[in-house]
């Protein structure tokens, strides 16, 4: 059964593909660490350690325009404080005008105050 999609991984979003990137940071505890374990296919970050190396990375991903999400579902692991989730995203690439479309698998924990303490997302880098 899905569950409720925590605030911080809602505003994590909001904030990554939003005018200002640097609000990232209210959603992450200083030292969490986000992961695109199939980044290194396509020259990107593999891994992010600390909430300055994470803010920079999004403040300084500028490609896409006009984010949008849909069918995201959320399930929660029994016993933690991690969820599994999943979503279709959509964006127009700047550059090119072209539409950007992938699916997104989400692994994520939080902080006992509700802060994203680590995040592995993983996509399709063919798509990109």
């Amino acid at each position: 059964m899905s569950a409720p999609i925590p605030p911080a991984y809602l505003g994590h979003l909001a904030a990554a593909t939003g005018p200002d990137p640097a609000s990232v940071r209210d959603f992450w505890a200083p030292d969490g660490v986000l992961e695109f374990p199939y980044a290194g296919s396509v020259g990107s970050a593999g891994r992010l350690d600390g909430v300055d190396a994470i803010v920079g990375y999004f403040d300084g991903l500028r490609t896409f325009r006009d984010w949008s999400f849909e069918a995201m579902r959320a399930w929660k692991i029994e016993g933690s404080e991690e969820y599994v989730l999943e979503t279709h995203g959509s964006a127009v690439i700047i550059a090119t005008g072209a539409r950007y479309e992938q699916d997104y698998i989400v692994r994520f924990g939080l902080t006992p105050d509700g802060r994203l303490a680590w995040m592995r997302e993983f996509w399709d880098p063919t798509r990109a």
